[in-house]
């Protein structure tokens, strides 16, 4: 009776008390993140799952990308407020993971705080922390049928065998296929384009020192399709080396680094991340767009935001002067234009330990998704500017009825123009009649028979593509009879070029995909006014759509080949 009696008062200990308890940076440190003592023991608590890497092709899936869910963890409390529950829950699902028995407790708490409960979903499973982001799967879409599925990996912090196991949780909630990835890793230090760039920082080298940094780098590209990760030293110099609590990707070819004063010991290092950034290329071929938000009062990491469709969540700490937290909504607010930006105040949210941390978005599993490779910044002037994109349905459950170029000249009126369909889920229309020094903003629109209607980039018309028509006077003018075509068109195996009066010289020429992957790259010497190269090897490349560039100086020819 007396053991009946304990057991019931810890449970309500838990519930109650434990769950008022204020931890210091040095404890919070120690739940969230290993200390050095913790990095020399076996972490692994469960027989890891290893499995083959998915068939077919993978891809990472960006945050910023539709989404049709949040996981939030309850272990034994809520550590987000209730008002951003009760907003998700206003318009995509709430996934709770907590056990049977806490279920109920948590259900009150919801109801009583104004959580919209038909949008939420309990997963009944044991879980050790507060920490969601960190233990929660990489989410993949993989195969021919463009599946989404489940990565899994080991989570390598002591006695948390629950957090660990989450992942394999979700696949059997989900009924998704799950793939074990050997690679020691924790969510909040990861983020994707989307296309195949990633950026961690360098822990993951740290987390798995029986792997060369060349393993590292194909076992990401075998389960999760990253052909570039970007592993950065962490500028923070804090316990956690966490990408979030100082960077995020917002688009493909935006991305949010924090600043810090001068007079801050780190200046130098955060300064150095901004240029580094500002110099690599995005998976659109241009540079990043790196915009800057300040290091608030209290520590305050206004990169550990959440994305879900077209809302930004953002922590504002309560302990911040308003000033602060009205510079960072000013950032995302130019950085996102078209996005509601929302301030979610919170007394808990701490530099290492905030909104991203403790949420993970669910993506939409059966969504629309256009693939388009766009023109950006200053294009050569072309007679003819093609517009290709693929569109299909996640899981290819839905067909598509409408697809649309949507484009203004100049900042005039927004043109709609219907895009034929010229193979399987490929799409092109032309545009002629543009001039030189013409500024062009566009963005493509396809519904299906749901129906449902989606656009990239994801805001649409408040935040399109844009490029401009370089004048002759910038680059090398160039003639209707000059140019570089990829013959057979369609190709099946083997794929031949040919140029036509162009200058002698060295060539650049690259073969991406409708993702923006670069999926063939090879230099060519061009000595004769009508050159023909030795045919290349397509077998291994999916049906589809593909852009060609090549390169040369100032002279840059572009063609387009479908492989069926």
């Amino acid at each position: 009776m007396n053991k009946i009696i304990f057991s019931v008062f810890f449970i309500f200990l838990n519930l109650g008390l434990f769950a008022q308890r204020e931890f210091t940076e040095a404890e919070r440190s120690k739940y969230h993140m290993n200390s050095p003592e913790e990095f020399k023991t076996s972490y692994r608590n469960r027989a890891f799952s290893y499995t083959a890497p998915p068939v077919g092709g993978t891809r990472s899936i960006a945050e910023f990308e539709p989404n049709q869910g949040v996981i939030i963890a309850f272990p034994n409390n809520f550590a987000v407020p209730y008002s951003l529950i009760s907003q998700l829950s206003q318009y995509v699902k709430v996934y709770i993971v907590c056990s049977s028995f806490a279920q109920s407790y948590a259900s009150s708490q919801l109801q009583n705080n104004g959580v919209n409960m038909e949008n939420v979903s309990f997963v009944n499973a044991p879980i050790d922390s507060q920490w969601t982001r960190d233990f929660s799967p990489i989410f993949i879409e993989y195969g021919e049928n463009n599946k989404v599925g489940i990565v899994d990996f080991p989570y390598n912090r002591p006695d948390r065998t629950n957090d660990d196991n989450l992942p394999i949780v979700l696949g059997e909630y989900w009924n998704m296929e799950v793939f074990g990835m050997n690679l020691v890793h924790t969510g909040g230090n990861y983020m994707t384009d989307g296309l195949g760039i990633a950026a961690s920082c360098d822990l993951v080298y740290t987390e798995n020192p029986s792997l060369s940094q060349q393993e590292v780098s194909q076992l990401v590209q075998d389960y999760i399709g990253i052909e570039n990760y970007h592993l950065v030293n962490d500028p923070l110099n804090d316990y956690i080396e966490h990408i979030d609590c100082w960077g995020k990707f917002l688009a493909v070819d935006k991305i949010l680094i924090t600043r810090v004063p001068a007079s801050d010991s780190r200046y130098a290092e955060f300064e150095a991340m901004a240029d580094y950034w500002a110099n690599q290329t995005t998976s659109y071929g241009n540079k990043y767009k790196v915009f800057r938000t300040n290091w608030g009062m209290d520590r305050n990491a206004y990169t550990n935001s959440l994305i879900v469709n077209n809302k930004v969540f953002i922590p504002f700490n309560t302990g911040n002067p308003g000033a602060f937290n009205a510079d960072a909504a000013t950032v995302y607010e130019e950085a996102m234009p078209g996005y509601e930006i929302i301030g979610i105040e919170y007394n808990k949210w701490f530099s290492t330990d905030a909104l991203h941390c403790r949420t993970h978005e669910v993506p939409d599993f059966e969504m629309l998704k256009i693939a388009h490779l766009p023109y950006v910044e200053e294009i050569n002037f072309q007679e003819t500017y093609d517009f290709n994109a693929e569109i299909y349905s996640f899981n290819n459950s839905n067909s598509i009825t409408e697809v649309k170029l949507i484009y203004s000249v100049n900042n005039e009126e927004f043109v709609e123009l219907e895009m034929e369909n010229i193979s399987g889920n490929t799409y092109n229309i032309s545009l002629n009649n543009l001039n030189q020094g013409d500024t062009i903003r566009y963005y493509i629109q396809a519904k299906d028979n749901r129906p449902k209607t989606e656009t990239l980039p994801y805001i649409g018309q408040a935040d399109p593509f844009s490029f401009t028509i370089k004048s002759t006077s910038n680059t090398t003018e160039l003639t209707k009879d000059q140019y570089i075509k990829a013959f057979p068109n369609p190709a099946t195996n083997i794929l031949y070029f040919i140029s036509n009066n162009l200058p002698n010289d060295n060539y650049e020429i690259e073969i991406y995909n409708q993702f923006g992957q670069i999926i063939k790259k090879l230099n060519v010497e061009i000595t004769d006014i009508n050159w023909e190269i030795s045919g290349i090897d397509i077998s291994d490349l999916k049906s589809g759509l593909y852009s060609i560039i090549a390169k040369s100086g100032k002279t840059i020819f572009t063609t387009k080949f479908i492989k069926l």
